[in-house]
């Protein structure tokens, strides 16, 4: 008995033991999804490139708006600032425009700067000319010598002036103006002038502008800034 006892559990160690280890027993099947869907190898993983740095734009000063700054920025060849009116109401920078270009033949508009008034052109909106976008010489004060054109930075407030004043938005605008153009080009208050001031030929920019109280904002608003 004891004999056939010990066959007994012989048999069962081989079945338990030495059959597994040959590799009989039955593996568990694997999940498709977990299958690695490519065959022979992943590709290499791709190299992400560098983004190029963001090129800042340049900011104006003295309170300007970002438009105001040409993109190569701002000439040195500027010494006086010369102020027009457009002697009708129902001007525009467009319709003026048309007229330098079309009438008159010249590249483009003779102003570097317009300042609306409300009527077809937004209250003391400044519309950028492309002389200033250029920094190209103007067309708006002819002297001997073109010292005004060529050195001169030309700004029309859109009205008749000689009939009525500009508005209040206008001459904001205009000292806001003012206030960015001396400060970028170190024009001293002094060389800020009108187009009949400096030739004496015409009485633009009208009976109705008086650029003394333009100077005497522009001195307080560059006070108030140098004193931030």
């Amino acid at each position: 008995m004891w004999r056939r006892l010990g066959k007994t559990v012989g048999l069962l160690w081989v079945w338990a033991v030495i059959l597994p280890a040959l590799g009989c027993a039955q593996k568990p099947d694997t999940a498709i999804s977990q299958l690695d869907p490519y065959v022979g190898g992943r590709p290499p993983a791709i190299a992400r490139l560098p983004r190029p740095p963001v090129k800042q734009p340049l900011l104006p000063q003295a309170g300007g708006e970002r438009g105001w700054i040409p993109p190569g920025g701002v000439s040195n060849r500027w010494n006086s600032i010369v102020i027009h009116h457009s002697a009708s109401d129902r001007s525009t920078p467009q319709g003026m425009r048309d007229w330098h270009v079309n009438g008159r033949g010249w590249v483009a508009l003779g102003y570097h700067f317009v300042i609306g008034n409300g009527v077809g052109y937004g209250d003391g909106k400044v519309y950028v000319g492309e002389r200033w976008t250029k920094q190209m010489h103007g067309a708006h004060c002819k002297t001997p010598g073109n010292q005004y054109n060529n050195h001169g930075i030309g700004i029309c407030l859109i009205g008749d002036l000689q009939t009525h004043a500009p508005t209040r938005n206008q001459i904001a605008a205009l000292t806001k103006l003012l206030a960015f153009l001396t400060a970028e080009s170190r024009i001293p208050s002094s060389r800020i002038l009108t187009h009949g001031g400096v030739t004496g030929k015409t009485e633009c920019p009208g009976r109705y502008f008086s650029l003394r109280p333009v100077l005497d904002r522009l001195s307080m608003q560059q006070f108030s800034a140098s004193s931030n």
